[in-house]
């Protein structure tokens, strides 16, 4: 039996997939730290798996960067200038 594999993903589906909020996901894509998702006639957005992949990894790096400024005790404009 063939798999039922999905290739869109609306907005609140995206953020549960990567374990954040919908708005984060927008705020985010407002910033430039995610990319801009794919956007329907009625402008809603939506997420393919690759995206989602590519997300979740920049997710988990910015994670691990604020991480280590933490634990370093580095600020984000120290870390910026090295």
């Amino acid at each position: 039996m063939k798999e039922n594999k999905r290739t869109t993903y609306r907005i609140s589906e995206a953020a549960r997939e990567l374990g954040i909020s919908a708005e984060w996901l927008r705020v985010g894509e407002k910033r430039g730290y995610f990319p801009p998702a794919l956007r329907d006639r009625n402008s809603y957005r939506y997420y393919t798996e690759e995206d989602i992949e590519r997300m979740r990894n920049r997710h988990t790096s910015r994670r691990i960067e604020e991480s280590v400024r933490v634990s370093t005790g580095v600020s984000r404009d120290e870390s910026d200038t090295v």
